[in-house]
């Protein structure tokens, strides 16, 4: 509007710069639901809090450009799919608004992932430690367990756990919780003593695994 006005001479006012800022975030505004609709599509197979945060990155992007486009007097060529590819594959690409970049090295990053395969599971699941995944949220809330150690024991456990039924997981799952004996034995209905030849069962399944020398094990 303003390069409209200084074509005929008009001086742009206050009033009318705020005018066509407004007109341009109500145009901006007709065309994010264009955006989202495009990044929930090209991001459908990402995990929910990817796929979110990839959304919130496109919105971002197609602002930031939109913008740039109306300091440049371009405004008259965005259009509304040219607007939410540009802003997708800005996201993809792993750019931040901002300038930032992710590196490609980084194992958490965007770019690693696409380029490497490379694929991050969390141990948080964000379940109760009751559950037959609780175990991982305990294990790791220790911070004063080394890493390495810590990163050995979750991949040693859950070879473990694999090897049981499902159970002994569940049975399991809720003593590491912290859970008596009396509260294990009530929801899984058997009696306190036999919780305790549980443990003591578990614990020499546990040293065989480790590849300790020790008798037949017995229930």
């Amino acid at each position: 509007m303003n390069q409209v006005l200084s074509r005929t001479g008009v001086t742009p006012t206050p009033y009318v710069n705020g005018i066509a800022l407004q007109v341009g975030r109500l145009v901006f505004l007709s065309m994010l639901p264009a955006v989202q609709t495009h990044a929930k599509i090209q991001f459908r197979k990402l995990r929910a809090e990817q796929r979110a945060e990839m959304i919130q990155e496109t919105i971002a992007a197609a602002c930031v450009h939109y913008q740039l486009a109306a300091a440049q007097g371009k405004l008259h060529a965005v259009r509304p799919s040219m607007l939410a590819d540009f802003a997708v594959w800005h996201a993809r690409t792993g750019r931040h608004v901002g300038g930032v970049q992710d590196r490609a090295k980084d194992v958490l990053s965007a770019n690693c992932h696409r380029r490497y395969g490379v694929q991050v599971d969390s141990y948080y699941t964000g379940k109760s430690c009751h559950g037959a995944a609780g175990w991982r949220q305990v294990a790791i809330s220790d911070r004063k367990v080394p890493v390495p150690d810590l990163a050995a024991f979750r991949i040693d456990f859950a070879r473990w756990l694999k090897s049981l039924c499902n159970r002994d997981r569940r049975i399991i799952a809720a003593l590491v919780a912290g859970q008596s004996g009396t509260f294990v034995a009530d929801k899984f209905g058997m009696t306190q003593g036999r919780v305790s030849q549980l443990r003591r069962k578990y614990e020499r399944l546990w040293a065989v695994f480790h590849g300790e020398t020790l008798g037949n094990v017995a229930a």
